[in-house]
């Protein structure tokens, strides 16, 4: 899917991503930059088939958001509400379910994805959660709407990792296990747990397979790119630029590239990091998107852990030199969206890479 857009923007991620054919990789941009008239093409390119979310209406949800007078399952309702607002249709089967003690309700059942139809059924979401909802019951209610599905799955499911501690039922980790293995899914945990042991489980839980996760729920309310980088990636190429500007409008930043089954950042990039470093450090509103991508060599499963161990030491070295971990988002991808010729060596090497979007 391609569209023309103006200025910079890469708008599947709010990201401004602003890039110049004719400087090295790291730079400020601070003079004679083009701003207004800049004509880019936007691949939008599906990485899910499906998703489901699953909203968390239980008691522990009407706890407050730090430093903020909203809830967590106000602020949740209304992240889901905008995040809607400019979700591209490219072609989802999507559901919306309210998990509940015992298992999910669906406000929006299993349909093609329409985005008018799915914001009234967020509305119809509660402003207030009541009782318990124990991830067994959730997990198992998911075992039939997802085994009917086809493609990859995306399950976004808000929870604060409850879950019955007692002999007997399957645990939550084993479900998810049976899941993963009997279809092609990934589980985005958006995690509100505050026990240890809960923290734990859902720890176990995204570790089923490489492409699923946990993402505290305090961070996706700050990082809507998770929720973006879950669905689809997002390709722009500046075509056309006019009107010569001078001021810091943003950052460039060309991939880092790593060497074969390496997730070790290269000392080339040692300086350029600093740069980068500073930026950050000089502008405290700007943050990152980091996303790791790998060759084609090897298997999914294999490539995807891979890329995220590349996404992860980009992260480690930014806030090793004293950036906020929350200021850097971290995605992976595997060897999906090659930017290079898998059948030659220099083409691997150039989707051997990290892409990072710097935005303010």
């Amino acid at each position: 899917m391609k569209k023309r857009v103006i200025d910079i923007t890469a708008m599947a991620f709010l990201i401004c991503i602003w890039t110049i054919t004719s400087v090295q990789a790291f730079e400020v941009i601070t003079q004679e930059m083009m701003e207004e008239e800049v004509i880019t093409e936007t691949d939008l390119i599906r990485i899910a088939d499906n998703f489901i979310v699953v909203f968390d209406a239980s008691s522990s949800a009407n706890s407050m958001v730090p430093g903020l007078n909203i809830s967590r399952i106000q602020a949740t309702k209304q992240l889901l509400m905008e995040r809607n607002a400019w979700l591209p249709d490219l072609g989802y089967t999507a559901g919306l379910f309210k998990a509940t003690s015992s298992g999910y309700e669906a406000v929006y059942p299993l349909l093609p994805y329409n985005r008018e139809g799915f914001a009234a059924a967020l509305e119809k979401l509660p402003d207030e959660g009541s009782g318990p909802t124990m991830a067994q019951q959730v997990f198992h209610s998911l075992r039939e709407p997802i085994a009917g599905l086809s493609g990859r799955t995306a399950v976004i499911l808000f929870t604060d990792g409850a879950f019955s501690k007692v002999r007997g039922p399957k645990k939550p980790v084993e479900i998810a296990q049976e899941i993963a293995r009997d279809s092609d899914v990934c589980f985005y945990l958006i995690s509100s747990a505050t026990e240890a042991e809960n923290e734990r489980m859902l720890a176990a839980v995204s570790k089923v397979n490489a492409c699923s996760r946990v993402v505290p729920l305090d961070h996706f309310l700050n990082n809507p790119h998770y929720l973006s980088g879950a669905l689809f990636s997002v390709k722009t190429t500046v075509s056309e630029r006019l009107v010569p500007v001078t001021e810091v409008v943003g950052f460039v930043a060309d991939d880092i590239l790593f060497d074969f089954n390496s997730a070790e950042l290269r000392a080339e990039y040692n300086q350029k990091k600093q740069m980068l470093v500073d930026f950050l450090q000089q502008n405290p509103d700007a943050y990152v998107v980091v996303g790791g991508y790998t060759d084609s060599v090897g298997d999914e499963e294999y490539n995807l852990g891979l890329s995220e161990q590349r996404a992860e030491s980009v992260k480690r070295a930014l806030t090793d030199a004293g950036i906020d971990e929350d200021r850097v988002t971290t995605l992976w991808f595997g060897e999906f969206n090659p930017v290079g010729d898998n059948a030659t060596a220099e083409g691997r090497q150039m989707n051997r890479r990290v892409e990072l979007a710097v935005g303010k």
